[in-house]
């Protein structure tokens, strides 16, 4: 098929949008697609070397003018749907992979848009007022006129059916996979690894940092814990909670870590812990299962459904729920860390992009078809 993808926002690359619009663009290609990307000015989405079933055929570039996110808004709003009119004979379909960002007031072809997360439904004080009021009332009210609706996890499709008011028939759930190649699990290190942008409140750093800082001097020192991701919002709370922690000297921040420099991280890795008040999916919870390292994380949302019986699941509000989380992980016996490990790779094989891309083509073709 040839579609038209909406590839904005890519956030510089350094977010779980980023990397969902990088795998599904090359997991599509590799299906045989033919792709004409929508990006941000100046910006390129990287496709996989391997992928050469489709091909990307070209890249359209919003205007300069755009960079703004407020202006970028509006514009794929109310200017892009008039291009893709005038275009409209030349694709099959088209595909938005953030419509929790961006949408569109009229879709000219058939639509299939996958939404993330409605996190600002869940922690107030998110984004700005004005963001807020955009992302509750104007966003919803444009999105549901896509054709068909992708939510990434059951508790983003359960938010959508509360706060959007959709149709649960409506909504169809495509979980998000894992890196192509997908990782294998290899020799691990001891340290406590968390990745994520280091965001306040909504990452929940603070209370991670507080509850690693209650366990004892000694199984602090065996595993180290290692805060990986770039400065966002109020990072400046977290490196102070950081810094006045009683094992701050056990407490790492590597800051944005580059793709090509992050099985660095992995290897020094024996756990994973993510604390996230509120995820759509959570990603690098998938990865840790499938290197096979024993996990820790939230009860709430989709990092709850998506760590089955597997991770060691806390209330991430409760600081003390987090640290007995994090003493029960870290002083597993040998043979029960390795027997959670075993069953998150056996887990974590439940989710492909390829299988996501597959997905989405197959909506498309419904709309054909009917």
């Amino acid at each position: 098929m040839k579609l038209l993808v909406s590839c904005i926002p890519y956030d510089g690359g350094r977010s779980g949008i980023s990397v969902y619009v990088r795998e599904v663009v090359s997991a599509l290609v590799a299906g045989g697609h033919e792709l004409t990307l929508v990006c941000e000015p100046g910006v390129d989405v990287p496709v996989r070397a391997d992928c050469r079933a489709g091909r990307v055929a070209a890249v359209v570039h919003a205007p300069r003018w755009t960079r703004r996110a407020v202006i970028s808004m509006a514009w794929h709003l109310f200017i892009l749907p008039f291009w893709i009119m005038r275009h409209r004979r030349e694709f099959d379909g088209f595909f938005i992979c953030a419509a929790n960002r961006r949408v569109s007031a009229w879709y000219p072809l058939p639509t299939v848009a996958t939404v993330h997360d409605l996190a600002n439904f869940h922690i107030p004080g998110k984004y700005s007022r004005s963001r807020m009021f955009y992302l509750a009332h104007i966003l919803p009210f444009f999105a549901k006129r896509a054709q068909r609706l992708v939510a990434v996890s059951g508790a983003t499709k359960s938010d959508m059916v509360r706060y959007w008011r959709c149709r649960g028939d409506s909504v169809t759930v495509l979980y998000n996979g894992l890196p192509e190649p997908a990782p294998r699990p290899g020799a691990h290190g001891r340290a406590l690894l968390y990745i994520s942008r280091i965001e306040h409140p909504g990452k929940n750093h603070l209370r991670l940092i507080e509850a690693y800082g209650r366990l004892p001097r000694a199984l602090a020192e065996a595993h180290p814990l290692i805060i990986a991701g770039a400065d966002w919002k109020d990072a400046r709370a977290v490196h102070a909670a950081a810094a006045a922690s009683n094992h701050a000297d056990l407490i790492r921040f590597t800051g944005f870590v580059a793709e090509a420099d992050m099985q660095r991280l992995w290897d020094e890795a024996g756990y994973y812990v993510f604390p996230s008040l509120f995820e759509g999916f959570g990603l690098s919870l998938v990865e840790a299962m499938a290197r096979g390292l024993p996990s820790a994380c939230s009860a709430n949302g989709s990092l709850g459904e998506i760590a089955a019986d597997v991770a060691i699941t806390f209330d991430p509000y409760d600081t003390a729920s987090i640290e007995s989380a994090l003493a029960k992980l870290l002083g597993e016996s040998a043979a029960d860390s390795a027997a959670r490990a075993a069953r998150g790779i056996a887990h974590a094989k439940k989710f492909s992009w390829r299988d996501h891309a597959a997905g989405v083509a197959r909506l498309v073709r419904e709309m054909e078809a009917s």
